[in-house]
């Protein structure tokens, strides 16, 4: 969270836009859930001096504490920064699920 805006947004896949920091943080870290890796893979960043955009795919290895198996979800993700004052920060997070495996 070190990297994003105090503004920063959150577009989930099938749910209600996040807004702010602290929401956000929330939202990315739910109760329960253990991440055990995260692959990125075809990372692109496009932009200019004073914003970028990045995206790419991602694989993510997790579970819950109802359901310890792993689990696998496959997607993509769009991330909005802007530059102020030679700092980047991270303003829009948005994703898509492509899969998911049980």
């Amino acid at each position: 969270m070190a990297l994003c805006a105090d503004d920063i947004e959150l577009w989930p896949p099938d749910a209600q836009p996040v807004l702010g920091r602290p929401a956000v943080a929330a939202k990315m870290t739910p109760a329960g859930t253990k991440i055990h890796s995260i692959e990125i893979t075809d990372r692109r960043i496009r932009g200019s001096n004073e914003i970028a955009y990045l995206t790419a795919s991602y694989k993510t290895i997790f579970s819950s504490t109802e359901d310890p198996a792993p689990r696998q979800l496959l997607g993509s993700h769009l991330w909005i920064l802007r530059s102020r004052i030679g700092t980047w920060r991270v303003h829009l997070i948005s994703w898509s699920s492509w899969t998911r495996e049980m």
